[in-house]
């Protein structure tokens, strides 16, 4: 897969490292997740994205895809997965061009 398309979310959500952890730990059940000590890789069929911690109350999440439509499911797959986790407090997570 040639990346050509990314995405990032910066999400204020407190601990961030409790959302990573618990969001890496999902995914591992059902997609190949690699991790170090400061991000987590999900990989998809079209693209993965990463979730990372800046501090200790913003979650970021980046896309990686070769498409469009890619790009999207990605988006929606990480930011539906992070509201279910986080439900107590609603996160507002917006999208925009990668960095």
């Amino acid at each position: 897969m040639s990346v050509q398309r990314t995405s990032v979310a910066r999400v204020a959500v407190s601990p961030a490292s409790r959302y990573l952890q618990q969001l890496a730990q999902h995914f591992a059940h059902k997609v190949d997740v690699e991790q170090t000590k400061t991000a987590t890789r999900v990989n998809l069929s079209y693209g993965y994205f990463e979730l990372s911690t800046d501090g200790n109350d913003t979650l970021i999440m980046r896309t990686f895809a070769d498409t469009d439509e890619h790009c999207k499911r990605l988006e929606h797959v990480a930011a539906s997965h992070l509201e279910r986790f986080a439900f107590r407090d609603p996160p507002v997570i917006v999208w925009s061009e990668g960095e």
